[in-house]
């Protein structure tokens, strides 16, 4: 039976709002066959498919085992409409972006929790849904909130022990009101970074993509990736979260071929997916 990891002492409510209102346009074209990118109106053929395929990262040995929990957001100008929260679309942002990280062991928590407990009930494995792995459980789990006032919003973020609960660092920045969805899960990102440098609990990285993007900023700093974009991962998010391969496949390629290569969390989620398609497992590792 698979491990499962959890931490004590932390709950969150679900947050009601949902991602901006291009999600919605997304799905309903995606569902239509309406106009969009030839990638999102063809199913790729296996040749595609392999082509999309990466191995993940190797992660380095001293990594630390993080994991992303939920993320309450409140009054975002961007949270209109779509069929995933905003909190959601925001947590699979922050998710993709640590996957990506040497420095970081990513735990994938949420799909493979969904999975161990209709295993736990005696539920048909969902169609599609790969086999369940083994899960090493978090170290570390981050959640946090996202509070507008006035022209500002408050990110209030915190870094839980998983076996403890208890919380390891809490911190504060300050954003525009107006911040937009990548920039504010590269900004939980860079400042999750720095406090595990601060616990001297992160090895030594270069992230290869820093030069020309801003990956993992310590204070805010506008990504160049439109709503629209985002939207469109959104929809990858969730088509992925019915095992929806190709739905999954169409809603990340957009977002990637709407902002460019920039937008390194879509390119993350594309090549999760062609792994868990080509034979992946659901675990805290992998794939």
């Amino acid at each position: 039976m698979p491990s499962m990891m959890g931490a004590k002492g932390y709950a969150g409510r679900q947050a009601r709002v949902t991602l901006a209102a291009a999600a919605a346009a997304v799905l309903v074209a995606a569902c239509a066959g309406g106009p969009s990118p030839s990638s999102s109106v063809r199913a790729a053929s296996e040749a595609q498919w392999g082509a999309l395929e990466r191995p993940r990262v190797e992660r380095l040995a001293d990594a630390p085992r993080v994991t992303v929990a939920e993320m309450i957001l409140f009054e975002a100008a961007w949270a209109r409409g779509g069929d995933v929260s905003a909190s959601l679309g925001l947590q699979e942002l922050i998710s993709a972006g640590l996957l990506r990280r040497a420095d970081i062991d990513f735990v994938e928590r949420r799909r493979f929790a969904e999975a161990v407990e209709r295993q736990r009930r005696g539920l048909p494995r969902r169609r599609n849904a790969p086999p369940i792995g083994t899960s090493p459980g978090a170290e570390f789990v981050l959640t946090g909130s996202w509070i507008p006032a006035g022209d500002s919003a408050a990110l209030d973020l915190r870094l839980v022990e998983a076996e403890s609960g208890g919380i390891v660092r809490s911190w504060r920045t300050l954003t525009p009101r107006q911040a937009d969805p990548t920039s504010l899960a590269r900004l939980v990102v860079g400042g999750t970074i720095e406090r595990l440098r601060e616990l001297g609990r992160l090895p030594p990285w270069t992230d290869p993509r820093a030069a020309d993007v801003a990956p993992a900023p310590v204070t805010y700093v506008a990504s160049l990736v439109s709503l629209e974009a985002a939207a469109a991962f959104v929809a990858g998010v969730a088509a992925e979260d019915q095992y929806d391969w190709e739905g999954a496949r169409r809603g990340y390629q957009s977002a990637l071929e709407t902002a460019g290569r920039t937008f390194l969390e879509a390119d993350e989620a594309l090549a999760r997916v062609a792994r868990l398609r080509a034979g992946g497992t659901l675990g805290g590792s992998e794939p």
